[in-house]
């Protein structure tokens, strides 16, 4: 095998070789770019096409990252927050202000995710507490309208053979 690269940094085999590609072979460089671009929030067809291999390979090769974006993500992020907490703390004052930066972001996130859940959460029906599932049954018919809708309770005309007056109000 020679020392040479293709454009994508691949080893370039001159020996006689099978006709088509060469297989793709997953180095640790690769699987880290994929790693970041999964992360990044691209779909497998443009991790693909930004590496240089088809959608079938990366799923052949990165299948068990590409389930895992949300947790490459997270790991992306808790890589760059350390490494900017340390360069902070060697000496680096731009470092230690975005990562202090960085911490205010997070718990100004923390605070409004909790006040959605508080609101959330007031919403819901609190005139009693417990509502049954035959109560809410009754108030969504009630909220029904048209044709649809329950019509109302007979007027009691007659008492024992005693008229009683009628209201019009009905």
């Amino acid at each position: 095998m020679a020392d040479d690269f293709d454009l994508f940094g691949n080893p370039y085999e001159t020996a006689a070789r099978e006709r088509g590609r060469p297989e793709h072979k997953p180095t640790e460089e690769s699987t880290i770019n994929i790693m970041v671009l999964l992360a990044s929030g691209m779909t497998n067809k443009e991790v693909a096409a930004t590496v240089g291999i088809s959608v079938p390979t990366l799923r052949k090769h990165y299948l068990h990252l590409t389930k895992k974006r949300q947790v490459l993500l997270n790991r992306l992020r808790t890589r760059l927050r350390t490494a900017q907490i340390q360069q902070g703390l060697a000496g680096s004052a731009a470092a230690l202000a975005g990562a202090l930066r960085m911490l205010d972001t997070v718990s100004a996130e923390a605070v409004n995710a909790d006040l959605k859940n508080r609101a959330a959460n007031q919403s819901e029906p609190a005139k009693g507490g417990y509502v049954s599932k035959k109560e809410q049954r009754i108030e969504g018919a009630k909220a029904i309208g048209g044709k649809f809708a329950v019509p109302s309770a007979p007027r009691l005309v007659a008492n024992n053979g005693r008229a009683l007056p009628v209201d019009d109000e009905h």
